[in-house]
Formats: C-alpha cells, structure tokens, sequence
C-alpha cells in the first residue's frame, strides 16, 4: 500500500485525482496532506473528499507537544471524521526524551472511540475535580484503573467477546459520583469533603456494595470487581 503525501490540492479542474502514474492499481494508493494547520487540514480534505474517492489519510502533520497536538490533532479530524472523511488516522506527537511512543497509538484510539467509530478498550469516566474533592486519591485511582484496563486488554480481548464496550467511573464526592456512577457498567463515588471514608459501588445502575478501607485496597477490591463483570457479563471467544 502506498500513501501519496501532496503538499496541495492540484489546481486541475478535474473531478478526480488519480494518483496511479506509478502502474499501481486504484486500490493500493493512500492519500495523505501535509499540513500543520487545523483549518487547513479540514479545508483540504473537504476538497479532497470531493474530488476523488480514493482512501485518505487523516493527520495534522508536526502538531507538537502534549496538550497542544492533542487538541490540534482532535480538533481537525473530530470535524473530518464526524463528516464521515478519512479513512485511516495518525495523531502526530512529539515526545518527550524517553516518552512513551505508544501515547500516539491510544490517543487516536480515543479519538475514534469517542466519535463512537470503533471501540477499542473500557472506557473510564472521571471527575475533574473541584471544591469537594480535598484529595487525590480520586484521580490516583482512576490512573491505576486506566493502566489496569490498559494490562489486561490484551488477554481480555482473545477470551471474552465485547469487553471493549465496558464503561468503568471513578468520581470523587457523593454530589456528582453517584449518577455518574449509575451510568457506568461500573461504577465507584470516592469520598470528597466531610463525608464518611466510604465509597459506594454502582454495577449497572444499582447499588452494589460499598468499599472501606486504605487505597491500595480501594484499588485491589475495585479490580476485582471489574475482572468479575468481564468474567461474567461477556460471553467467551470461541
């Protein structure tokens, strides 16, 4: 498969671009432009999109750092992608000095995920906290949630059919936790401020039990309970 980088939409009036001068079949050939630009991208591709109906590659070319290609990367193709544009997606990072390459590899996952395109792992809902949130223990939980998923996708996904629709909520008081929770397959409302060191467990929307004690145990009891529902909710591969 060849992907044919162009650094700008050809002026020919043509109704189609075919880009098989090389002797390759229509089906072997990727489209893919080259821009750092979020509206450029979205310009581009609209034309494309209407000028040829050979497959197009979706990235903002050098979106940068962090927070900043995230956003720039998600705001292009979320528009793209939303308009049923694009075909195959990179999320162009530049990592920090022994960063973790794979960050490219789930970003576009969620980005594909979110717009309800493909579902690739659970997803984990969390607060972002506020004034009522007087710990971290919250948003430590719903990281150590996240790299769990994260571990066990690849012995989940070859024995139980389904599991990467599961929906998991770490929330951090009682005010918003609990219909947050509810809506989740599974879910878990961690203290905020002034309640008692408790945390109520939602599985699919009814109340289920609740957890006491340290947050290594929070975490090792609230693991089991989500490797029980995989175990029990999701029929096995066959």
């Amino acid at each position: 498969m060849l992907h044919v980088a162009l650094g700008k939409l050809p002026a020919c009036g043509a109704q189609q671009v075919l880009p098989c001068e090389g002797g390759l079949r229509k089906d072997q050939v990727i489209i893919s432009c080259k821009t750092s630009r979020p509206r450029d991208l979205i310009a581009v591709y609209r034309e494309l999109s209407r000028r040829t109906d050979q497959p197009l590659h979706l990235g903002l070319t050098e979106a940068g750092m962090g927070m900043k290609g995230l956003v720039w990367s998600s705001a292009a193709m979320g528009v793209l992608l939303e308009e049923g544009i694009g075909d195959t997606i990179r999320i162009s990072l530049t990592p920090r000095p022994g960063g973790d390459r794979r960050e490219e590899v789930y970003a576009a996952c969620e980005l594909l995920q979110s717009l309800g395109l493909r579902a690739f792992a659970p997803s984990v809902t969390a607060c972002p906290g506020c004034g009522r949130t007087t710990s971290s223990t919250f948003q430590e939980l719903a990281e150590r949630v996240q790299d769990y998923i994260r571990e066990k996708m690849p012995e989940w996904k070859t024995r139980y059919d389904g599991v990467e629709t599961l929906t998991l909520a770490v929330m951090g008081c009682i005010v918003n936790g609990p219909g947050e929770s509810k809506a989740a397959n599974i879910g878990i409302s961690l203290p905020g401020t002034g309640e008692e060191p408790s945390c109520p467990i939602y599985i699919d929307g009814q109340h289920a039990t609740t957890l006491r004690g340290s947050y290594d145990e929070l975490a090792r009891d609230f693991q089991r309970l989500v490797d029980d529902y995989v175990e029990t909710r999701y029929a096995r591969s066959s």
